[in-house]
C-alpha cells in the first residue's frame, strides 16, 4: 500500500467491545484441559441449535440428534397434540436407547431390551414386568427425561439446563431482531454437507468467520470476487456485535462477473454468485458492494443470509482436536425448471468453496499442536476471531 493510499474502512454500527488488540494464545485450540472447561462452562450453559421445525412437521415424526460435546443422544419428536418436544434417548429402566433409527414416524418408542413403551409425549405407556417392581414404584415418574426446547423462526434450540437463566429470545437478543424479517419459510433445503476434520472446533469455525482468506483460498471457485483495488484485502463492509453474537457483512468486487453458466442460470432464480441485495432481513447496514451476511450465533451456529438463499453451519466439538461439521443450504422454493437449475448452481458452487475452506484446517491444527507458536497474530480483518475468544473467556470466567 502506497503512502497516500487509505485502507477500506469497515463500519461498526453497534458498540465494539473492549477486546484488546494483542495476539491470541494457541492453547485454547490444542489443550485438552481447556476443551473440558469449554464443555462445562460454554456448551452446558448455552442455547444450542439442533434442527429446523420442518424436519419434524407431522405428529409422530421424530429425529435423533447426537451432541458429542455433551455426550447426549436426543429425540426430537412431535406429539399428537402438535407440540414439539425433546427427550433424552434413554430408557429409564436400564438405560438402553429407545430410538434406534435417525428419523421416522412412530406412535411411540419401544425399548428393545425389555419392551418398555414410551409415547411421543414422553409418558411411560407400558411398563413390562410392572408387577415385579417394588411397591411404590411410580410409573408416572419413569417417563422419558425431558430436555429444554424452544424455537425461533423455525430453528429448534435445546438448552442443557432445565431452567436456563435466559429464554431463547432474550439470549439471541439483537441478532434475532436483525434476522426476524428474513423469510426463512419461503426457502427449502437443497443440500446438506458433513465432515469430521481433525481440528479443534474453533479452528474450523474461525475459517468461516472472516473474508480475508477468500483472496487466496477461493481463487479457484470465486476468482476475482473478493478483492479489487478499492478493497485489496477483502475487508468487511460492516460488522455488528449483539452480546455474544456477531454479524459480518462481506464485500464483493463490484466488477466481479461469475462464469457464464452462473450468469445464465441466474436469470431464472437466485444463486450464491448472482443474486442482488433486494430482500428482507439482509444487508442491515445498507452497505454498498455488499455480498452476504455472516451471522454467528454463539457458541457454534452460523446462519448466513443472502438475497433468496441462506445456509447454516454447525460446529460440534468431539474432542480438543476433532469436530463434526454440518452445512445445510436453503434457497427460495423453485417454481419452474429454471429455479431448479439456479438451486443446483448454488449447491455445487458452495460445495466447491467449502472444500477449499477445508484445505487449511487439519494442517493448521497439526502445526498448532507442535508448540512452535504460543500465539497467533490477527488483524482487524479477523475481528470476529477476537470476539469469539473474548466471549469464550468471559463464559469461562463466569
Amino acid at each position: 500500500m502506497g503512502a497516500t493510499e487509505q485502507p477500506f474502512i469497515t463500519q461498526y454500527p453497534t458498540d465494539v467491545p473492549a477486546m484488546g488488540d494483542g495476539p491470541l494464545p494457541v492453547e485454547p485450540y490444542v489443550s485438552r484441559a481447556f476443551f473440558e472447561q469449554e464443555r462445562e462452562k460454554v456448551f452446558k450453559r448455552a442455547w444450542l441449535e439442533v434442527a429446523r421445525e420442518e424436519d419434524i412437521p407431522n405428529p409422530g415424526d421424530y429425529q435423533v440428534v447426537d451432541i458429542e460435546v455433551l455426550g447426549w443422544s436426543l429425540i426430537l419428536t412431535r406429539g399428537t397434540d402438535g407440540q414439539l418436544r425433546a427427550f433424552h434417548n434413554i430408557c429409564t429402566h436400564r438405560g438402553n436407547k429407545v430410538a434406534q433409527h435417525k428419523s421416522g414416524n412412530a406412535r411411540g418408542f419401544t425399548c428393545g431390551f425389555h419392551g418398555w413403551v414410551f409415547g411421543n409425549d414422553g409418558e411411560l405407556k407400558h411398563m413390562a414386568g410392572e408387577e415385579y417392581f417394588p411397591p411404590g414404584t411410580d410409573r408416572c415418574k419413569l417417563g422419558l427425561l425431558p430436555v429444554t426446547l424452544d424455537t425461533w423462526r423455525g430453528f429448534v434450540f435445546i438448552h442443557p439446563q432445565a431452567e436456563p437463566p435466559q429464554g431463547l429470545r432474550e439470549f439471541l437478543g439483537g441478532m434475532a431482531d436483525q434476522l426476524d424479517p428474513f423469510p426463512f419459510e419461503r426457502c427449502t433445503r437443497i443440500a446438506r454437507y458433513e465432515a469430521t476434520p481433525r481440528a479443534n472446533w474453533k479452528v474450523v469455525l474461525d475459517a468461516f468467520q472472516e473474508a480475508f482468506h477468500a483472496i487466496m483460498v477461493h481463487r479457484a471457485s470465486l476468482p476475482g470476487s473478493a478483492a479489487a483495488p478499492q478493497n485489496p484485502s477483502a475487508a468487511l463492509t460492516s460488522a455488528r456485535f449483539h452480546g455474544p453474537h456477531r454479524s459480518l457483512s462481506a464485500w464483493v468486487n463490484p466488477g466481479y462477473r461469475p462464469p457464464e453458466v452462473g450468469m445464465i442460470v441466474g436469470k431464472y432464480g437466485p444463486t450464491f454468485a448472482t443474486a442482488k441485495d433486494q430482500f428482507p432481513g439482509i444487508n442491515p447496514n445498507g452497505d454498498d458492494s455488499w455480498w452476504f451476511d455472516i451471522n454467528v450465533l454463539f457458541p457454534n451456529f452460523f446462519c448466513d443470509t443472502g438475497p433468496g438463499w441462506y445456509f447454516t453451519y454447525n460446529f460440534w466439538p468431539i474432542s480438543e482436536n476433532r469436530t463434526r461439521w454440518t452445512m445445510d443450504i436453503y434457497q427460495l422454493k423453485a417454481e419452474h425448471a429454471g429455479g431448479l437449475l439456479a438451486q443446483e448452481h448454488t449447491k455445487i458452487l458452495l460445495r466447491d468453496a467449502v472444500l477449499e475452506d477445508f484445505s487449511t484446517l487439519e494442517a493448521t491444527q497439526q502445526m498448532m499442536e507442535t508448540g512452535v507458536l504460543s500465539h497467533i497474530t490477527i488483524s482487524e480483518l479477523e475481528i470476529a476471531l477476537r470476539h469469539q475468544m473474548h466471549i469464550i473467556d468471559q463464559w469461562m470466567a463466569a
